[in-house]
């Protein structure tokens, strides 16, 4: 407020002696940050009034004015808008006047192709003040400057302005009625003043509360012939005196309002802007003080919490009665204290005193018992329970049940009930102790083993067991055969017979068997990479064989007769496009050990091809891992590299230890060192998205 009155009060000083861009503002220590609008506050007498409207700062960028048009809220009982004047821009200068939405609308155009810039007046209003009251001149949103250009100049401060009365030189005041509810009321309204020696005309607004005070209208006194009209709460008085005037230079009586006050509560009756008197023709700069009605008063009591207890006292009272209220609180809570808006008057649950001349509320406040929470977790080691403490009666209350690893949660248990299965559980605090329960249940698990021919050996080992069991498979192959490895998703997790791991997931193991021959086939087939057109094939060794061929065709084909031939392989995978979507295939391996000496065909694997367009889990199935085998570095492709993605990867032996991992930090390259790792076979996993995929590869 102080810096909007300095800045107006600055910004007249520079305005005084200029009418348009004439001048620049520029003071020590004053800095302008934005073009303004202002309009200065005055201080008048009733009546006709020019009031100064200024535009600082329109030049350089914020210059060039072309068009303005400018919304300005007024009290039309206070302000009769009669035109504006002095406009200080060449052009084209509109006013309206808005009775219904208390509006003064201005627009200016320039004149074609012009545009003008202005540091000072911009034009003056030209209305009639009725006085009385003060009146703010407020500008309204949508207010708009723009440039020559047909831009809107930006960041434009408009500052309001107010019209205030001189000092009054009579006051015409309503007195101060004390009644009972229900009663007739006659109220003066008195006049008094210097100023009205010769009062010859008035016009009075009085507005009232209708649910306090039932209008029954005047009764004349010294003045008579007063019109009146009641409507909308508001009451008006017009009388005019032709012939004569009334000396009101000492206090009189004009007039009685007679209203029935059926309120309970101290009812107002108030002037409103738009009433004046006249003193010899002329409006007379008058002061207009309102009235009030007492009457009987009503006392609420209230409880807080409202169910916390019953408490007694509400009633109507004069002022100055003595007053009793009483508390008594219900079970889970006790009587804290009597309040009185934000103060505490009372801590006694029985509380005496004398009634305010308000309509008054007196609040019992209960305050909830507290009671202590214990919560359990069963078995101590299934998990951790968090929200125990102590709590008051009617609190809501948050438990949360964290299963460990290895454990379910099941439920929460009050004694042997079980009153929730959720693991977060929200309840309110009963009005005693309680113990509740949280009860886990370990994990178990299948493990799943079976030959890859039960005409090749035999496995044992598998079954159901418990989170951190550990899990002990045996591999014994059949007379004339080896064992070469054990698969899970047609991927090698060991190569010994004996394997053994720590139990935490569903798993399907097989062992493959080999027939003990001078060439054997190869192990391990799957596909990876599918697409609706694409497939990558695998295929494990199982001796030292190093080249490979490779049939297939659509499933089911017959080897003898049909199939794809691709022979003289070097690598374990091989790379199929340019398939039918949608489409099962089989395919079939087996090694190349002489020009004469062929292991037996390996297979068949059959797979099937996305149907078109259906893209989930495309992009991390598309994964390839090259070269294979590899010597320093893998590289790690998804037909792209994946940009603005978390890809996190861990390297696993055959024994299943991580040797490698990206932690959170996550795959910032393409490319995997994989230098210091010994010889052998090792198990790439990647997981993006929520999604995994896991490719084997070979150090050298």
């Amino acid at each position: 407020m102080f810096q909007n009155k300095l800045l107006k009060l600055i910004l007249l000083v520079l305005s005084l002696g200029t009418a348009t861009n004439a001048f620049s503002l520029s003071l020590p220590g004053v800095e302008r940050t934005n073009p303004s609008i202002i309009i200065h506050d005055t201080v008048v007498s009733p009546g006709e009034i020019l009031l100064q409207m200024d535009a600082f700062d329109f030049v350089g960028d914020n210059g060039q004015v072309s068009a303005i048009s400018l919304k300005i809220d007024i009290d039309t009982n206070l302000i009769e808008f009669i035109d504006i004047q002095n406009t200080t821009l060449a052009g084209s200068w509109l006013a309206n006047y808005n009775y219904q939405q208390n509006e003064i609308t201005i627009i200016y155009t320039s004149f074609s192709g012009n545009g003008y810039d202005i540091d000072g007046k911009l034009l003056d209003l030209h209305f009639n003040y009725i006085g009385g009251f003060d009146d703010s001149l407020k500008f309204k949103p949508g207010c708009e400057v723009s440039n020559v250009y047909l831009q809107t100049i930006q960041n434009i401060l408009y500052v309001d302005g107010a019209v205030s009365q001189v000092t009054a030189e009579g006051t015409v005041s309503q007195d101060s009625i004390i009644v009972n509810y229900g009663d007739m009321l006659s109220m003066p309204v008195l006049a008094e003043g210097v100023g009205f020696d010769s009062v010859n005309e008035l016009f009075l607004r009085v507005g009232y509360d209708s649910n306090l005070l039932q209008y029954q209208g005047i009764t004349e006194a010294a003045i008579s012939g007063i019109e009146v009209m009641d409507t909308n709460e508001v009451v008006t008085y017009s009388w005019r005196d032709t012939v004569g005037f009334a000396d009101f230079t000492s206090q009189d009586t004009m007039f009685y309002m007679n209203f029935i006050f059926t309120g309970d509560t101290i009812a107002n009756t108030s002037f409103l802007p738009g009433s004046k008197v006249f003193n010899n023709g002329n409006i007379v700069p008058s002061q207009l003080l309102n009235g009030e009605v007492t009457g009987k008063y009503w006392l609420e009591v209230e409880s807080a919490p409202d169910t916390a207890g019953l408490v007694t006292g509400s009633g109507f009272y004069f002022a100055g009665d003595t007053v009793t209220v009483t508390a008594v609180p219900e079970i889970g809570y006790h009587f804290g204290d009597w309040l009185y808006g934000d103060s505490i008057v009372s801590y006694d649950s029985v509380f005496t005193f004398t009634k305010s001349p308000a309509q008054d509320t007196m609040v019992s406040e209960f305050k909830a018992n507290t009671y202590s929470l214990i919560l359990f977790a069963v078995p101590s080691n299934g998990g951790t329970v968090t929200g125990d403490g102590d709590y008051q009666y009617g609190d809501s209350v948050t438990v949360t049940a964290s299963a460990n690893v290895g454990y379910n949660f099941v439920g929460w248990l009050f004694g042997n009930d079980t009153v929730s299965f959720d693991s977060v559980y929200t309840f309110i605090m009963p009005h005693n102790n309680l113990g509740l329960t949280a009860a886990f249940q370990i994990q178990t698990f299948s493990i799943t083993v079976s030959p890859n021919n039960p005409d090749y050996g035999n496995v044992s080992g598998g079954g159901v067991f418990n989170y951190g069991d550990s899990a002990n498979l045996i591999a014994t192959p059949n007379p004339y055969y080896n064992f070469i490895v054990w698969t899970e998703d047609g991927q090698p997790v060991s190569y010994d017979s004996v394997y053994t791991f720590f139990v935490d997931q569903d798993r399907e193991l097989i062992a493959n068997f080999q027939y003990d021959a001078a060439c054997s086939a190869p192990v391990g087939l799957y596909v990876d990479s599918l697409s609706d057109s694409t497939a990558m094939l695998h295929w494990l060794p199982s001796g030292e064989e190093n080249e490979w061929d490779l049939v297939w065709d659509y499933y089911g084909f017959d080897t003898t007769s049909a199939g794809n031939l691709v022979t003289g392989l070097a690598d374990t995978n091989y790379f199929l496009e340019n398939l039918t979507a949608g489409s099962t295939y089989d395919f079939y391996v087996r090694a190349v050990c002489t020009d004469d000496i062929h292991s037996v065909w390996a297979g068949p694997y059959t797979f099937t091809t996305w149907y078109v367009g259906f893209e989930e889990n495309s992009l991390i199935n598309s994964l390839v891992v090259f070269p294979n085998p590899a010597n320093d570095v893998i590289n790690i492709s998804f037909g792209k590299w994946v940009e603005n993605t978390l890809i996190q990867y861990e390297i696993v032996n055959v024994n299943g230890q991580k040797v490698i991992t990206s932690g959170t930090k996550g795959l910032t390259k393409s490319t995997i060192d994989i230098g210091k790792l010994p010889v052998g076979f090792y198990f790439l996993k990647i997981y993006m998205n929520n999604k995994t995929a896991s490719r084997v590869f070979i150090k050298r």
